[in-house]
């Protein structure tokens, strides 16, 4: 700092030097903050570029990668119309013992029908660890594309590192195949 600033600085009153030191500190927070967004804008303008580009070519959005590089993943057979509570509560409940979660209940619930489509309910009760819930939802949405996730409560369980799960499922029908 030069002599001469030093003494300017020194002249001044002590309001009017903390009203400049108070500006000078909100200058480079506004900085350090437009600094922080600019990646995660940058990264949300090309995600938004390259979603326009996908949909104006018709092409699918890109499948997520895998949780696990390591582990194989399961065949996906989509099926070609909703299936049924009973194949659905048996197909969730193979897909669970293949990732570690541990289904306790599985019961058909309510059905309705809104705006033409027809919507049944599964609720199921399973336990298991955060890695292994995360993988059997994955599975879920991967190979039941009908089905959609309608309420998902985690809980941690006594005495145990697994997590107590209730789950809804809806399947969504529309009476005629995709």
């Amino acid at each position: 700092m030069s002599p001469k600033l030093r003494d300017l600085l020194v002249a001044l009153p002590a309001r009017q030097l903390n009203l400049i030191v108070g500006g000078a500190v909100v200058i480079v927070l506004l900085l350090a903050w437009t600094l922080a967004l600019r990646a995660p804008l940058a990264a949300y303008r090309q995600h938004k570029t390259t979603l326009a580009k996908m949909e104006g070519s018709g092409a699918a959005a890109p499948a997520a990668p895998s949780p696990s590089p390591s582990a194989p993943a399961p065949a996906i057979t989509p099926a070609a119309t909703p299936p049924e509570p009973v194949a659905l509560i048996a197909a969730v409940s193979r897909s669970a013992t293949q990732s570690g979660v541990a289904v306790l209940s599985a019961a058909q619930g309510a059905q309705r029908t809104v705006a033409g489509v027809r919507l049944l309910t599964v609720e199921i009760v399973a336990s298991g660890g955060y890695g292994a819930v995360l993988d059997w939802l994955a599975t879920i949405e991967r190979q039941q594309p009908t089905v959609g996730i309608q309420r998902l409560t985690v809980e941690a369980a006594p005495d145990t590192d697994d997590r107590a799960i209730t789950l809804q499922l809806v399947i969504y029908d529309t009476g005629t195949p995709p």
